[in-house]
C-alpha cells in the first residue's frame, strides 16, 4: 500500500494546475461577456415588455392577430424590371433578358462589363 502512495505523489503533483483551476470550469471568474452587452440587451428585453403591455391595454386585453398579420404582411410593389431569363454562356460571362417600361434587353454580363447586345419592344404573345 506504501508502495502505491509512493507511485502517486508524481501524478499528484503534475496534475495540480488543473486543480488549481477547477472553479473556472463551472463558470465561476470571468463571464467574458461585456457589461455594456448584458445592459444593452436588458434594456431591449425591458422595451419589447413595455410595448407588449401597452398594445394589449389599448386592445382590451385581447390580441388581434389579423391586425398584426396586416403589420408584417405589405402589398407587392409593381416592379418596373423584370428579369425574364438569365443563361450562362461561359465561365466569367451571363446572358440576361431584362423587361422594363414596355421593352426588352439582351445583355451580355461579364465581370468587367455589362454590353447591351439588342433592344427592342416586348413581343405581344396572341392568347
Amino acid at each position: 500500500m506504501a508502495r502505491l502512495n509512493v507511485w502517486c505523489v508524481p501524478f499528484l503533483v503534475l496534475a495540480q494546475p488543473a486543480f488549481a483551476h477547477a472553479g473556472r470550469l463551472g463558470g465561476g471568474g470571468d463571464l467574458g461577456i461585456s457589461l455594456t452587452r448584458i445592459v444593452t440587451a436588458l434594456l431591449l428585453c425591458l422595451m419589447l415588455a413595455v410595448l407588449a403591455a401597452m398594445l394589449l391595454k389599448r386592445s382590451g386585453g385581447k390580441v388581434d392577430l389579423g391586425a398584426i398579420r396586416r403589420l408584417l404582411v405589405r402589398m407587392p410593389v409593381q416592379r418596373r424590371i423584370d428579369v425574364i431569363e438569365t443563361r450562362r454562356v461561359s465561365q466569367h460571362a451571363d446572358v440576361c433578358l431584362l423587361r422594363c417600361d414596355g421593352r426588352e434587353y439582351l445583355i451580355l454580363c461579364a465581370a468587367q462589363q455589362q454590353t447591351l447586345l439588342r433592344e427592342g419592344d416586348v413581343a405581344e404573345t396572341a392568347t
